[in-house]
């Protein structure tokens, strides 16, 4: 599990302990620190009911050669695995999944855990102030979420083995950070573009997809692209949409996948990349988060995914040993 800040960042281990005390926590830090993060709380949390605790470093502006650290401490693992990512970014999420592929016995008796969220900023009312003024401003940047992008990531252990063709096609989940979308083809300058937009699965934040496309005001885009849509929860959308786009272009197109949308679609993009290698993945880190009070709040579900189906011996696993 990951030390967050949000409420849901907890729900997971605090629901845990009410049926058992019997397991060991990683607990995994992310750098550069941010001071509301619920480190003392986690760690008390398991100091009470006398849990095992080890604890590892992810430094997101630099990321390479996480995979092979997870593996390692996982090593001596003869029980379940609960990957726990309520508190997680979306390439650590990807990085965990293709990584745990690799380990002996590959994805047997792995298990995603998931605290959905009670709220999800921002609001309707921030939006629309927002995008008005942007349209009174033209150099106005909505910042609601994140700022900037510190750069767009790529690590070895997600990248292609071979280089592949000239032509390459982006594969993005548009989000509330307009800027991210923007680094991703100013920097990668792909030849065309499929946009997977994310539909939330409950009926009072079906706005959100709207208001997505207005801010990063996609319709100004001059790239060839193509729009699909898949749940923010249910992966099997846009693993069924992945699957779909390598079978049809890989062969012509060098496919860059950008898991900047939800986290269970961020499950989706880790679960194909651990058995697809000849597709990159990028990612582009921000720079700077905003509050953490402009974050989710509370717990409305939990959810565990088996990951059994996913066994089989075929992870295209490369493990970065620098």
């Amino acid at each position: 599990m990951c030390v967050g800040f949000e409420d849901r960042a907890v729900g997971v281990l605090k629901n845990a302990l009410v049926t058992s005390s019997h397991f060991k926590v990683i607990i995994v830090h992310y750098l550069p620190f941010i001071l509301e993060n619920r480190l003392r709380e986690i760690e008390e949390l398991c100091h009470q009911a006398k849990l095992q605790v080890s604890e590892v470093i992810y430094d997101r502006q630099n990321p390479t050669g996480f995979g092979t650290t997870l593996l390692e401490k996982v090593a001596g693992v003869r029980g379940r695995i609960f990957l726990d990512i309520s508190g997680m970014s979306r390439l650590l999420i990807v990085q965990s999944l293709a990584a745990l592929a690799c380990k002996e016995g590959g994805l047997q008796d792995c298990l995603v855990a998931y605290a959905e969220a009670a709220e999800y900023p921002p609001t309707t009312s921030e939006v629309e102030q927002a995008l008005k003024q942007a349209e009174e401003d033209p150099i106005y940047t909505i910042l609601l979420l994140s700022s900037g992008v510190f750069d767009v990531t790529v690590v070895p252990e997600l990248s292609p083995t071979s280089i592949g063709g000239s032509q390459t096609r982006l594969v993005v989940f548009p989000t509330f950070s307009a800027d991210q979308l923007t680094s991703l083809i100013n920097e990668l300058g792909p030849s065309r573009l499929t946009l997977i937009h994310g539909i939330p699965p409950r009926p009072h934040n079906k706005w959100r997809t709207a208001a997505i496309t207005k801010i990063n005001r996609l319709d100004s885009i001059r790239i060839p692209r193509e729009e699909l849509s898949t749940s923010t929860l249910d992966y099997r959308e846009t693993l069924s949409a992945l699957l779909e786009l390598y079978s049809r272009y890989s062969e012509r197109e060098r496919l860059l996948i950008s898991p900047a949308g939800s986290k269970m679609q961020a499950v989706a993009v880790g679960l194909f990349r651990a058995f697809i290698d000849d597709v990159q993945i990028v990612y582009p880190t921000p720079k700077e988060f905003c509050s953490p009070t402009n974050y989710t709040k509370g717990v409305i579900q939990l959810y565990s995914l088996t990951l059994n189906d996913f066994s089989v011996e075929s992870a295209a696993c490369v493990v970065d040993t620098r």
